[in-house]
């Protein structure tokens, strides 16, 4: 095993509720929504249609794109594992997606983030830029992280980034505008889906937490 196996427990906040809309039942599915379940589900065996993909799958047509974008953004980018985990995490904190946050907490630390970190993340209403700056960044030491913090911080906060914050992170790219259209897309694929896990109240994938409130790290694959 390596050592991102070993993951603590950590607390959950996406628990207690039920969905308002988990998408269409089987008998409800048409056959081009039955072939797209099936297309999802092929490359998801254990979480199969949980997080967005249930509501998404209510209309085929954006259901099929939305499942492609996000295996872009995921796995299709120049960014690491763990570069990706920030960007998402942030923007799970700031769209008060409790579910997407908590999905990605495992995942996060698999990818080399400390729970110590993660858990310094400002969240819902006490999320902003000057939190981030003030309490994130001086726990960073690799100059792309926290350029990639600042970037996603300010956009996700004021829904753009400044000529300064730009070409800063530009810089810390290597120059490549190419860099920061993979960051632009994370954050607003992760957005779409947080907005989905909000709107239909879709709990975190691997159901209910244990009794003292952790989630095990055997459950948290629901990787939307």
């Amino acid at each position: 095993m390596t050592s991102s196996d070993h993951i603590p427990d950590y607390p959950v906040t996406s628990v207690g509720f039920e969905a308002r809309y988990p998408g269409p039942s089987e008998e409800e599915m048409t056959d081009e929504q039955k072939k797209i379940r099936d297309a999802i589900v092929a490359t998801r065996k254990r979480t199969g249609l949980s997080g967005p993909f249930g509501p998404w799958l209510a209309v085929p047509a954006i259901a099929e794109p939305a499942q492609a974008l996000g295996r872009a953004c995921r796995y299709g980018t120049s960014l690491s594992f763990k570069e990706s985990e920030l960007v998402i995490l942030l923007t799970g904190a700031k769209t008060k997606s409790h579910a997407e946050f908590d999905i990605h907490v495992g995942e996060a630390l698999r990818a080399g983030w400390s729970l110590d970190f993660i858990q310094a993340i400002p969240r819902d209403d006490e999320f902003s830029l000057q939190k981030v700056k003030s309490v994130l960044v001086p726990m960073l030491e690799d100059e792309r992280e926290k350029a990639i913090a600042l970037f996603t911080a300010e956009l996700v906060d004021s829904y753009t980034v400044s000529d300064e914050t730009y070409e800063t992170t530009k810089k810390v790219m290597g120059g490549k505008d190419s860099v920061l259209v993979e960051i632009v897309s994370i954050s607003g694929y992760y957005t779409y889906v947080a907005y989905t896990l909000n709107v239909f109240r879709i709990p975190s994938a691997s159901g209910p937490a244990s009794s003292a409130g952790k989630r095990k790290r055997e459950d948290d694959e629901g990787k939307a």
